[in-house]
Parts: C-alpha cells; structure tokens; sequence
C-alpha cells in the first residue's frame, strides 16, 4: 500500500530516526508510539506528503487513496461542517465543485451544458448523490450532532472540530488512512465506535496514539520510534510491551557487561602504560576500549517522571456528602437531578461519561467552585484537597518562569526541593527557567502535576490528567495513584487509565447518574457493552 524508503529526518543537527524503510500494507493497522517529540507525527508528515525528508521516499501503490487525520483544527474556519468532511472525497468533491462553478455562471452556453451532463455521469458513477447523507451519517456516529452539520466551523467547539476533521478522513473509506492522535477529545462511547470502525476497515491504517485500550483494539502491529529509528513489532500493544520489556533487561545487561569490561580494560592501560615491557599490551587494550565503545547500547528517548503523591496529614473517614444535589445549565439540560453521593477515604471514584455530559462541572460542584441549585455538599472538616483542572489556561498566562510559577503553590520556599521536584519531572538545568507562556501542552501537564504533588493534599480531583503525556508518563501516573493512601475524584477517557486506577466510577449518561462499586470494565459487563 505504502512504502518509506531509506528516511532520514533531522532538525539540525539532532536526527529523529536515519535511514528508515517499512512497507505498510492493506488490512493492518500500524501503531506508531514513542515519547512526546521523537518524531511520531513527523513520519505520519512524511508519508502524507507534508514534509519533506531529509534523504529518502515515500511511494504509494498505483491508484491507492488517502485519507489524513491533522492536528489543524482551525484549517476550515469559514466554511461549513458538511462540506468540510465532503472534501475528504476529493475526487468526487473536485466534480462537485467544477459542476458548482459551471452552474453559476452568467454566460451559461450550450458547451457548458454538455460539460456538466458528462461530469453529472461521472458524479453518479461515483454515488455522488449519497455523499451527504454518508458524511452526515458519519458525522453523527463520530457524536456531532445534526444541528451543527450545517454551521461553519468557526461557530463550533474544538471538540467537534476535531470530530469533523476525523470524519473528513475516514468517511470515503480511502486505502490509506493515517490518523494522527484520533481520540484526543473524544469521550469513551466514541472512541469505541472508532475501534470497532477501524478493526473492520480493509485497508492500510497508520496511527498515532498514547491510548493502551486503543492500541490493543485495532493494531496488528506495533512501530516504536526509538533508537534513531522505527523498529516494527507484530501484534497489539500488550505484546509489544511484554517483548520490550524482555529486551529493556537485555539491553541494560549488555550495557553493564560492556561498562564492566571496559573499567577492567581501563585500570590495565593505568597501571601499565608507563610500563617499557608491557606498552605493547596497554596499547592492544587501548584499541579494545575503542571498539568496545563503538559497542555502546544507543540510549533510548523514553524517560519516565517520577511521581509520588504524599499526604502531609491523613484525613478523618468522611471525605464528601452530598444530599438531593440539583443543577442544570438550563431547563432542558440537568447536570445532576436529586444526586446522593457519599465519598469515603480511600475511594478511587473515576466520573466517566460522553462529552459534554457535565463531568467537569460535577467536580467543580464537588469543589463548591459552583453553587448548586439546590440540595447540599457537605465537606469533611479534616480534608485538604488539591484540584487538577482540565482548562488551565488560566494559570499559564502571566511571564514567570516555571520556578517562580511552582513557587506560588507551597509554602516550602526551598529552591533545591522544588529544582528536584521539578527534575523528577523531566525538567532538569535550566528548563526551570522557561516561561510558562510557552510551554507545550505536555510541559504543562506536567508542571501542574508538580503542583498537586508539592500540596501534599489528602484528597485529589483531577480532571483529565492524562491529556497530552506519553504512555511512559501515563503510565507512571497510573502506577503512582494506584498506590497513593489519600482520596481520588478524577474524570478520564483513557479507558485502561479508568479501568487500572478507579475503584468505583460514576456513570454520567443522558437518562441519570450511576454510582458502581467496582471497575469500569466490571460495569460495562454487567450491561452488556463490552
């Protein structure tokens, strides 16, 4: 379907990956992942046709289409929603458009005429006709709702445009599809459209993704951008993990070897080297020492942060109650309807639901950053909370540095703690002295975590933390809350992220709120959704 062949990019003098070649072929799904910025969407670029390699090609078989998922959500701003999504037909949106053109003009002749009967022909053979009621179709299952298909762009939220951007690529069913992080922004429910979509697609799939579930549902194979370059892996993510995890201990035992040898080999060059009658023998194990550095293991561009969330106090059983909770954006739109919730410490309580159901207004009802309508919040005197906000825009705004930011969130003024802490974070030298204004939505995420860390509170509400880390950082998250002794509210569409940390879960959905004790996965077990 697609090939690279012998690709090198590099950015100045610091090569993503040097002479690269794959085959993607028809009927698979190739799951790149890797840390944030060693060059994932990059090669997505390449093959795209975007950008330009420093050495190599790309080609694609003879009459093969393309459908390309971007990440330029303001692309389309002026035009509407539908027709944003027929575009990803282009040929059939190139005949509609030449047709738009004739039937508009002024001087319309008989020649005119006879052009559009023959592009009219040709519109039908390629069921032209059909190709709104299948975007819309499309559109809708995606979660757009029909009263927006008619809007422009610009008059919808970044959510859906994201939604229309991945209808564009996927609705005429092109042979290559290349997907660049499609479930950003999409609640779970769709994301599980999606995986069903793409396990039944028949053509070639290339995809961008740090969702686990994700990539364990629809890849046959795994590519891990590392090392300088893409190694290819058969099988989902849970196989590629247990392989590399096998090769990881492999890698460092051979580093540990070489190191070992070449100290050895050190120590006789040191003792002997000035020796007449032995100079032969210090040189041979100075050309050992070169060829065993030639041997070094190439470092990997995955790091892991650290996280460890303490509590400067315990809190007492009782952490949050709420009674006949009322609130409602309108009259037509109740968040939560007579809502009795009791949180007790410990709970690992995940708040699922599809966007724009309400989660993130709960939390904030929870906090009492909102009031109510009506009912009560009734929070436990000994508790200490610290809240990890989805939109934190806010918080980004002024010109200071990361220290000077950190430096506002605890009463430990100690530049060494918060330098370490921000180290453990993969902030390190002089990376603290970074504005905040221009840090990328990772870094960000990542200074926010340091903030609830630095709070040392009891119970934590975090709202979409995993949005923008890498499966290292997502997994180092997990592993740290799994293990944290304090409370946890938090609202995620990470499925394996719900189902590895959460406890119990809250089910937000049209008709009411379900409060399971138990999994997520358990829940959707017990109604029949998996």
């Amino acid at each position: 379907m697609i090939s690279a062949s012998d690709i090198t990019v590099s950015f100045g003098e610091h090569p993503l990956y040097e002479n690269v070649s794959l085959r993607l072929t028809a009927g698979n799904c190739y799951g790149f992942i890797g840390a944030n910025g060693c060059g994932k969407s990059t090669f997505l670029n390449v093959m795209a046709g975007d950008l330009d390699p420093n050495t190599g090609t790309i080609a694609l078989d003879n009459g093969a289409r393309m459908g390309v998922l971007r990440q330029d959500q303001f692309a389309h701003e002026d035009q509407r929603v539908l027709d944003v999504v027929l575009q990803g037909h282009t040929d059939v949106w190139a005949l509609q458009t030449e047709m738009d053109a004739l039937y508009t003009k002024e001087d319309f002749s008989d020649a005119d005429g006879e052009k559009v009967a023959k592009l009219q022909e040709q519109f039908d053979e390629q069921d032209g006709y059909s190709q709104e009621s299948n975007a819309a179709e499309v559109l809708t299952n995606l979660g757009v709702k029909p009263d927006l298909h008619d809007k422009q762009m610009g008059e919808i939220d970044v959510t859906d445009k994201v939604r229309v951007l991945l209808a564009q690529a996927i609705f005429s069913r092109p042979d290559i599809l290349l997907l660049d992080e499609p479930t950003n922004n999409l609640d779970i429910e769709t994301i599980a459209w999606l995986e069903q979509f793409l396990a039944d697609y028949d053509g070639c799939i290339a995809v961008v993704s740090h969702d686990r579930h994700f990539l364990n549902r629809v890849c046959t194979h795994i590519c891990d951008v590392d090392f300088r370059t893409i190694r290819t892996f058969v099988g989902s993510w849970d196989v590629y993990a247990a392989s590399e995890q096998l090769a990881r201990a492999q890698r460092s035992k051979e580093a540990s070897s070489v190191e070992k040898q070449v100290a050895k080999l050190q120590s006789f060059v040191q003792r002997f080297k000035a020796n007449a009658a032995r100079s032969k023998q210090a040189t041979s194990r100075m050309k050992q020492i070169d060829q065993l550095g030639s041997q070094k293991v190439q470092p990997s561009s995955r790091v892991s942060p650290r996280l460890i969330f303490k509590q400067a106090r315990a809190s007492g059983q009782d952490i949050l109650e709420t009674e006949g909770l009322n609130y409602a954006w309108d009259q037509d739109t109740p968040i939560c309807s007579g809502l009795n919730l009791r949180i007790e410490r410990g709970d690992r309580l995940g708040i699922v639901g599809r966007n724009g159901i309400g989660k993130t207004t709960l939390i904030r009802l929870l906090l009492g950053q909102i009031e109510a309508d009506s009912g009560t919040v009734k929070r436990g005197g000994t508790i200490d909370t610290s809240y990890f906000p989805q939109d934190s825009r806010d918080l980004f705004q002024n010109e200071e540095t990361i220290l000077e930011w950190m430096s506002k969130f605890t009463d430990n003024q100690d530049i060494n703690m918060m330098r370490a802490m921000l180290g453990r974070m993969l902030f390190s030298g002089d990376d603290v002295q970074k504005s905040v204004k221009v840090l990328s939505g990772g870094e960000k995420v990542r200074c926010l975590l340091s903030m609830v860390m630095l709070q040392e509170a009891n119970t934590l509400f975090l709202d979409e933390p995993t949005n923008h880390l890498d499966l290292e950082s997502i997994e180092a998250l997990q592993e740290s809350l799994q293990t944290y002794d304090g409370t946890l509210v938090f609202v995620s569409h990470d499925r394996e992220f719900v189902d590895q940390v959460a406890t119990r879960v809250l089910v937000l959905e049209d008709d009411g709120i379900t409060d399971y004790r138990g999994t997520y996965s358990e829940y959707r077990l017990s109604k029949g959704l998996d």
